[in-house]
């Protein structure tokens, strides 16, 4: 298999140049450079709020493009841990990117033949728009290595609604994909997962972000996207960390929220849990167990290929569905309805007087 990249000894680890004909540019930073291993990959934890939306709530930022990923053997040792960015000169999707045929993801599956766990943890769900051709891809990479298992996680859907035009065929490429479960998992970001992202992925991360809950309005959105994707592919998220008790103030799940600079100080008013005695979120080590130790069976010897003609779509039944709106809908309020003639009366003093 040729190679088309190229890739470099950094100081924190490489630095790869997806295809060898990338030059510098003024048009793109991140160019020629668009992977970065290692520790790096991390960046700064205010590029990771306008990119991620954490820990205020998703903002949109459509023409950034950011995806970590993890490569893990089959008993769960680490590989490596890298990132990937787009290119917005050439209109390459970070995926497009990590999955072309030939490219560095091919050369270390090749390199390390154990690996049997590849991770995504990226701003967008992936799309399979033309020129772009993200989930495509991601298809063929798994036809050419049968024995990895591939779960994503991400912060915000990517063009999934009608006001898209390309909508119907990211919906249809989210199903197809979800359809390889357990093999591939679909999964937003929630909960405690945040914080496993921010302890691989984030430098100079602010310690009130490893001590407080999840704000309330990303955790509205988490939920909104894990009823979203449930309704795209059918198959509910098996990784998630929401609370379906908790209820929040009903509202816009993608608004967008006030900027806030990330660069000066921490708001002080989130701060106040570093020294408050509270158990931190993160301990010595990663926060949240390898996640293969529960995650649904796959064979790691399986020889053959193929897009399966029978899907099982584990869809919500209606008695569900009721108990779910009842906790999100307002609770109706009971309306005594009183009716009062005027003529019933008459009649009762008529019959006093007769007596």
């Amino acid at each position: 298999m040729e190679n088309i990249y190229q890739e470099y000894l950094a100081p924190q680890g490489t630095v790869v140049k997806p295809y060898y004909w990338l030059t510098p540019n003024q048009g793109c930073s991140r160019c020629p450079y668009h992977i970065q291993t290692d520790e790096g990959a991390r960046i700064s934890y205010a590029e990771f709020y306008r990119t991620f939306g954490f820990p205020y709530g998703p903002i949109l930022v459509p023409k950034q493009h950011l995806l970590f990923y993890e490569l893990k053997t089959f008993s769960g040792t680490p590989v490596q841990k890298g990132r990937a960015t787009n290119c917005i000169v050439f209109d390459l999707h970070p995926e497009s990117i990590l999955f072309e045929t030939g490219g560095y993801l091919d050369s270390l599956v090749c390199h390390y033949e154990n690996i049997g766990y590849l991770t995504l943890y990226s701003n967008y769900s992936p799309c399979n728009e033309s020129g772009h051709c993200c989930i495509s891809k991601m298809y063929d990479f798994l036809g050419r290595y049968p024995s990895i298992r591939l779960d994503i996680y991400f912060s915000q859907l990517y063009h999934t609604t009608h006001e898209f035009p390309t909508a119907p065929w990211n919906r249809e490429a989210l199903r197809s994909l979800a359809s390889l479960w357990p093999r591939v998992t679909l999964n937003p970001l929630s909960g405690g997962f945040w914080q496993a992202l921010l302890y691989s992925f984030v430098k100079s991360v602010p310690a009130a972000s490893l001590y407080q809950p999840i704000m309330p309005a990303r955790a509205l959105a988490d939920r909104y996207n894990v009823q979203q994707i449930q309704t795209i592919t059918g198959i509910a998220p098996y990784f998630v960390d929401v609370s379906s008790s908790t209820s929040y103030p009903v509202q816009e799940p993608y608004k967008i929220v006030p900027h806030h600079n990330m660069d000066i100080n921490f708001p002080q008013q989130y701060s106040q849990g570093v020294n408050s005695g509270l158990i931190p979120v993160i301990a010595l080590g990663s926060p949240v167990p390898f996640l293969t130790m529960f995650a649904p069976s796959y064979g790691q010897q399986q020889q053959s290929y193929s897009k399966p003609k029978n899907i099982v779509r584990h869809l919500k039944m209606p008695e569900e569905l009721k108990e779910e709106r009842k906790r999100i809908l307002p609770k109706e309020t009971a309306v005594q309805t009183v009716q009062i003639t005027k003529q019933f009366v008459n009649e009762d003093k008529r019959d006093r007087k007769n007596k």
